[in-house]
C-alpha cells in the first residue's frame, strides 16, 4: 500500500503511537499522585475519545455519506487517526489485563477494537467507514468519562452530573441499538464491504449488546423507584381519561 510506504513502516509506526499513550498516562501519574491508576486511565480514555469522536465525525462527513464517499481510498488523516486509535487500544488492554482482568467484556471490547483497526490499516480503500465506525464507537466514551471523573469527585448527585448521565444512556442505548442494528442489516448483504470488515462489524455488534444488556439492568436498579412513580402516574392518568 503506497500510503503506508509513505508513513514508513506501520509496525514503527504502532510502537510509537503505543509509546505515545504509555508516556501520556505515565505524565498523568506524575503530574496527580493523589488520584488512582483508575482515574488516570480515565483521563487518558477521555482524550482519546473525545479526539477520535471529532476527527471520525469530520472525517466521516455525516452529512454527506454516500457509496463511493465510504469506498473512498485512505488517506493520510485518516491513517493517522487510525493510528491515534490502535495505540491507545493497545495501551489500554494491557491495563485492563493488569488492574480489570475480570472484565471480560471490556477485554473482549479492546481486542476486536485493535483487531478492526489492524483491519482498515492494511487496506488502501475504505477510510470513510473506518471513521464512521470509530466515531459510532466512541461519541458516547467523552459523556461516559466525565460521568465517572465527576462522580469520583463527589459530584455525583447534581444536577450536571445527572444531565451527563442522562446524555451518555440516551446516546448510548440509542446509537448502539437501533441504529447499530439497522447498519448490520445494511453491512451483512452489502457487496461493497469486505467479508473481514463484515466479521469485526459482528464482533463489534455483539460488544455493544452485551453492554445494553449492562446499561438496561443499571437503569431499572438506579431508576426503579422513579420508573415506579412514572408507571404510577401514568395508570392514574389511564384511569382518569376512562372515566371521563
Amino acid at each position: 500500500m503506497a500510503l503506508q510506504n509513505d508513513l514508513s513502516t506501520p509496525s514503527l509506526l504502532k510502537l510509537c503511537s503505543f509509546i505515545f499513550w504509555g508516556w501520556t498516562y505515565i505524565w498523568c501519574t506524575h503530574k496527580t499522585p493523589d488520584h488512582s491508576p483508575e482515574w488516570h486511565s480515565r483521563v487518558v480514555t477521555l482524550l482519546h475519545g473525545s479526539v477520535a469522536t471529532v476527527a471520525g465525525l469530520w472525517q466521516c462527513g455525516v452529512t454527506d455519506i454516500n457509496r463511493c464517499r465510504l469506498n473512498a481510498k485512505i488517506t493520510p488523516a485518516n491513517y493517522a487517526l487510525m493510528l491515534w486509535s490502535w495505540g491507545y487500544f493497545a495501551f489500554d488492554l494491557i491495563w485492563c489485563l493488569i488492574y480489570w482482568s475480570n472484565s471480560y467484556v471490556i477485554l473482549w471490547h479492546h481486542v476486536s477494537a485493535l483487531i478492526a483497526v489492524g483491519i482498515y490499516m492494511n487496506k488502501t480503500y475504505s477510510g470513510c467507514t473506518f471513521a464512521c465506525t470509530l466515531a459510532l464507537m466512541e461519541i458516547t466514551n467523552p459523556f461516559l468519562q466525565t460521568r465517572w471523573l465527576l462522580r469520583d469527585s463527589g459530584y455525583g448527585q447534581t444536577k450536571f452530573y445527572f444531565l451527563i448521565e442522562l446524555t451518555y444512556l440516551i446516546l448510548f442505548l440509542t446509537l448502539r441499538g437501533p441504529l447499530c442494528t439497522y447498519l448490520i442489516y445494511k453491512i451483512l448483504p452489502s457487496d461493497i464491504l469486505d467479508m473481514d470488515e463484515k466479521i469485526i462489524s459482528l464482533a463489534l455488534y455483539g460488544v455493544s449488546i452485551v453492554f445494553i444488556y449492562e446499561i438496561i439492568g443499571y437503569v431499572i436498579y438506579k431508576y426503579k423507584n422513579k420508573i415506579k412513580e412514572f408507571k404510577g402516574f401514568a395508570n392514574e392518568i389511564t384511569v382518569a381519561l376512562m372515566e371521563n
